[in-house]
This record gives C-alpha cells, structure tokens and sequence, in this order.
C-alpha cells in the first residue's frame, strides 16, 4: 500500500494509528473538514493518497444536527471524492449498528441500530458501499485505561482498548479485504473488560432497563488472519 490518508486524524484512533506508523498523513478537522468536500478534493490533491481511513465522527447522541452533517453528509462527500479519484476507503462504523440483544452479530445480520449515533453511522456505511473498493469496519474501542469506577457486569461486549484495536485496522485497512468485516476481541462484560486495566470499585452495576449483547462474531476476521499467518509460514519457509 503507498501513502494513507486518515481522517480524524487528531481523534483517540488517528492517534493510534499514527502511533503504529509515524508515515500515515493524519488530519484533523482543523486542517480537513469532511463537511466540507472542497476541503477534501484539496487534500486529494495535495497528498495524492493511495488509501484513506475515515476515522472522523460526531459521538455526541445529543448533537443530532452534527451527527447528520458529519457522519452522513461528511461520509457521503469524502465517498464521493474516492469514487472520483479512484481510492482506496477504509470507513470505521460501530458494532451498534446490530440490534444489540443476542450478541454474536454476523457481518450479514439485519441491520438496527438503537441510538442517533449508530443511525447516523449506518447512514455513512450507505454512502461508503458505493466506493468501489471500500471496506467498512465494524468494531468498538475504548481509550488506553478504563475511564470510570464501575461498570455494568450484564452488557457484553467485543470491544477493546484502542491499542489493541488499532493494529488490527491497520492491518485490515492495508489488506486487499472489501466489504464489511467485524473486529474485536472474545466476548465480555463492560465490567470484566474494565477490570483489565482499572480497579473498578463496588459491586459491578446491574442496567435492567436497557440489557445489550452487542458482541461480534468474528469469524470472517479470524479466517483472514489465519490466512496471513499461513502465508508468512509459507514466505518463511521458501
């Protein structure tokens, strides 16, 4: 793969990102506004990437006027820029576009999400399928260390933090993958996945209110790295 273009770049997974490979062009929305497809026709231009990775997204379920502008309308402008200059896009969406009840979510399971924020990103994922060679990553990453002193112990999870998760885009991104692939790692609770790197006081907290089970399959991603591992025996033994 030659130059890769992230955007979001100053974001907690651009970071990451960077992190692993000091040569990656990272961008934030100071130097990069996805809103704006003028400003992505430029950078185009100016960096002639091979490969972007669109990291760059409004969270914030109460925003509702930035999710649709940013996460939407941003998306469909930078997949408009791909298809018009022929490049490579990675899009990075979230594992709450499933329903989120049984867990154990297949990249072909029906889609419902169920906030703003993953609606919003599926609208971005519409827009991203429409990129000739595209790949869209379901997945979900928390920073480095477990922000909060109590987790739910009845909501599961494949998400990790984002050192762990950041390799693995990066590997899928450079990859000849396309479509859609789910990533993360085994299932757990929120509280056991806190527990790894932060003393999570109390007793975990029960939500009966609102019960998830947003856990991945991983099977389709499992097989890919089976088969990077089998060619590099392969290499390594010629």
């Amino acid at each position: 793969m030659g130059k890769t273009l992230v955007l979001g770049g100053t974001g907690l997974l651009g970071k990451a990102l960077k992190a692993i490979d000091p040569d990656l062009i990272c961008l934030g929305r100071n130097e990069c506004q996805i809103r704006n497809i003028l400003d992505i026709q430029v950078s185009i231009l100016k960096y002639e990437p091979d490969l972007i990775i669109l990291c760059a997204a409004e969270l914030d379920n109460d925003e509702k006027l930035n999710l649709v502008w940013t996460n939407v309308v941003g998306s469909g402008n930078v997949s408009a820029v791909c298809n018009d200059s022929n490049t490579r896009l990675v899009y990075i969406s979230t594992d709450y576009v499933y329903e989120s009840t049984l867990g154990n979510y297949k990249e072909s399971d029906a889609l419902l999400p169920f906030n703003d924020y993953a609606w919003s990103k599926l609208g971005g994922e519409c827009a991203v399928r429409l990129v000739p060679n595209h790949l869209i990553i379901r997945v979900s990453f928390g920073s480095s260390k477990f922000p909060y002193e109590f987790a739910y112990n009845n909501k599961w999870t494949s998400k990790d933090y984002v050192d762990i998760i950041a390799p693995m885009i990066l590997q899928a991104s450079n990859s000849d993958l396309q479509g859609v692939i789910n990533i993360g790692t085994e299932k757990k609770t929120i509280f056991d996945f806190a527990s790894q790197r932060n003393e999570v006081k109390g007793k975990p907290l029960t939500d009966n209110s609102s019960p998830r089970d947003s856990s991945l399959n991983l099977t389709k991603w499992k097989a890919f790295q089976k088969s990077i591992a089998n060619a590099d025996a392969v290499e390594t033994n010629d």
